[in-house]
C-alpha cells in the first residue's frame, strides 16, 4: 500500500521521543502534530511532509546510530519522494545562514515552501503567547526571524503560477 500519513505519525513519534521544547513540551506534541494538522486541506504528502519536517536535523547527532534519520533512510522506509524532497527543502544545513540560506532554498520547493509558511504561521502565534512571558524575545522573534521568512516565503508562493497562490494571508 505504501507510506501513509499513520505512518508519518508513527514515524514522527518515534524520531522525536524524548525532545522537548524549551517550554517542556513534547516536541511532536507541540510543533509537528499542530502542523500537520493545519497542512491537512492540502493533503496527505502535505501533512507527511509537515510530520516529517524535523526528523533529520533533530536526529543527525543521536548517539544511537539506530535513532538518526536521513534523506535516504526516509526513502528506504517508502516515504514518498515529494515529501523526502520537502524535508530536504526545510532541514537546515550545519553552519547555513537561517534567512539566506534555508528559508530561500526552502522557498523554492513549492511542498516545501508550503509547509515552511504553514510553521511558520504556528511560529507566529507561539511567539504572541510568548509575549506574554518575555516580551523582548517575542519581538525579536517576530520581527527578526518570522516576519521577515514569511514576506520572503509569500513572495515565492506568489510568483510561482504553478504552484503558488495557496496561502497569501
Amino acid at each position: 500500500m505504501g507510506f501513509t500519513v499513520p505512518d508519518a505519525h508513527l514515524l514522527a513519534l518515534d524520531a522525536h521521543e524524548g525532545q522537548f521544547d524549551e517550554h517542556g513540551r513534547d516536541h511532536y506534541l507541540a510543533h509537528l502534530r499542530p502542523v500537520a494538522e493545519l497542512l491537512r486541506p492540502y493533503g496527505p504528502d502535505a501533512v507527511m511532509a509537515g510530520l516529517l519536517r524535523d526528523i533529520v536535523g533533530s536526529t543527525r547527532d543521536h548517539p544511537d546510530p539506530a535513532r538518526r534519520y536521513d534523506l535516504d533512510r526516509l526513502r528506504l522506509l517508502g516515504v514518498p519522494e515529494v515529501v523526502v524532497e520537502a524535508v530536504d527543502a526545510v532541514t537546515p544545513r550545519p553552519g547555513e545562514p537561517y534567512m539566506s540560506g534555508l528559508i530561500r532554498r526552502a522557498a523554492t520547493h513549492p511542498l516545501g515552501r508550503l509547509v515552511k509558511l504553514v510553521a511558520n504561521s504556528h511560529d507566529l502565534a507561539a511567539s504572541a503567547a510568548l509575549a506574554e512571558h518575555d516580551p523582548d524575545k517575542a519581538r525579536t522573534l517576530r520581527e527578526g526571524r518570522y516576519r521577515p521568512a514569511r514576506r520572503i516565503l509569500l513572495a515565492a508562493e506568489a510568483a510561482d503560477r504553478l504552484h503558488g497562490c495557496r496561502i497569501l494571508v
